[in-house]
Formats: C-alpha cells, structure tokens, sequence
C-alpha cells in the first residue's frame, strides 16, 4: 500500500498538466462502470413501498392485516410527511421472522 503522505507531496509537486495526464491515464469506461454498479446496488438496496404497493408485492397483506401487524407484530415502518413507508429488506426480514414463530408456536388442546 502506497504511503498517503508520499502521494500528497507526489501530487503536490506535479504540474497541472501531469497531473491532468494522470487523471486521463485511468480507464474512464471502468470508472463510470463502477459508479453505473454503484449506484444500481444502492437503488436495489432502497426499495420502499407504500401500503398499495405494499400489498400488491405481497398478497397475503390487505390493509387490515397491514394495521394489525404494525399495531401487534411490530412490522417495521417510517412515515414520509403523512404517508406509512416500507422498508423492502425490513419487511423480507420481518416475514422471515414471523413465519418461522409461527412454526414455532405449539397448541395446548
């Protein structure tokens, strides 16, 4: 690993010119494409939903059931001015969670 104080005064005694050289010697198509990468992981990591599109991605929900699982299940949202949000990844784990107490749950008869 290059020492950081090395290539601050390496840079530091560059011309602007070498220095431009240098900036261009980078592949620029990998750089965008790794910003084109980026930026697509951090969209597909921050999807939320209202409580339509909430219920339309999961049809098990109706708006009833919706309430009821914030109210008593702690199904995990935000609220965006007056408007309930859902986390897409929240919500994934959330289901994962409740289906596998649900399993765990045993019925005295």
């Amino acid at each position: 690993m290059i020492d950081e104080k090395y290539m601050y005064q390496a840079i530091k005694k560059m011309t602007l010119e070498e220095f431009a050289n240098m900036i261009n010697s980078f592949s620029e198509h990998n750089v965008k494409e790794d910003i084109d990468n980026k930026v697509i992981r951090n969209e597909s990591r921050k999807i939320f939903y209202t409580i339509d599109e909430l219920i339309e991605q999961y049809p098990f929900f109706t708006r009833y059931n919706i309430n009821k699982a914030i109210q008593n299940d702690g199904l995990p949202y935000f609220m965006m001015g007056n408007r309930r949000k859902f986390n897409k990844e929240d919500v994934e784990k959330w289901i994962d969670k409740q289906s596998k107490v649900k399993k765990e749950r045993k019925y005295d008869i």
